[in-house]
């Protein structure tokens, strides 16, 4: 059974949100996560690089929801790569298994942030269903947000962050972005995020996105 997170009370017994991290610098200050009235699935999507990852741990760091990154999974089978015939064969079930615990999770009432680039699967009416469907029978609310970059600095990304899995990408970078293009058109309404800008306003940005989807003016 996946527990459900439960909100801290005060005194009076009234929810309240939980304080969480401080950033230290010459700025200091201490942020709250907000516990969103409605459960969301939220979708960060773009191409392995772009910054999906950076951002949904800022945007964790504001908001409470469950936190699912498909590496976490295929890392387990597939440490070196994210090519050949062995990897392309079981990568639906890895796919599957993220939708599973992220279904159960939205029956439960909590919020799923899935950090997926999802740039093969936005592009079919298949995958685009299954989506409609799958909020629409947890009652969930469906936030979706595209991080875009340069292919200077996604290339730039890639080899700095080292890691095996991404060999194959800058060894055949033309055939890596002719497969995972940056930009495709997506059939819900989302929000782009360009992350050659600054990552504090993109933040804000992301999370006031999401916030107004709720009906929430501000955070």
């Amino acid at each position: 059974m996946i527990p459900t997170r439960q909100p801290e009370r005060n005194r009076t017994g009234s929810p309240h949100e939980p304080r969480i991290g401080r950033r230290t610098g010459s700025n200091e200050f201490t942020t709250r996560k907000r516990l969103l009235p409605q459960p969301c699935l939220i979708l960060i999507m773009g191409v392995a690089g772009s910054g999906k990852s950076t951002l949904a741990r800022e945007i964790l760091r504001r908001i409470w929801a469950v936190y699912l990154d498909n590496n976490h999974v295929v890392d387990a089978f597939f440490p070196e790569t994210r090519s050949g015939r062995h990897y392309e064969k079981l990568r639906p079930r890895f796919y599957k298994t993220l939708y599973t615990i992220t279904e159960e999770n939205l029956k439960l009432g909590n919020s799923v942030l899935l950090d997926v680039p999802h740039v093969k699967e936005v592009q079919t009416y298949k995958w685009q269903a299954f989506i409609k469907r799958l909020v629409t029978k947890t009652n969930a609310k469906l936030i979706v947000i595209r991080c875009l970059c340069s292919k200077k600095n996604l290339q730039s990304r890639i080899r700095s962050r080292g890691e095996r899995r991404d060999r194959w990408k800058l060894e055949h970078w033309k055939e890596f972005l002719r497969a995972q293009p940056l930009s495709v058109p997506i059939p819900f309404p989302h929000l782009d995020i360009d992350t050659d800008k600054s990552l504090p306003r993109n933040v804000s940005v992301a999370v006031q996105y999401i916030l107004n989807h709720l009906g929430r003016s501000s955070y």
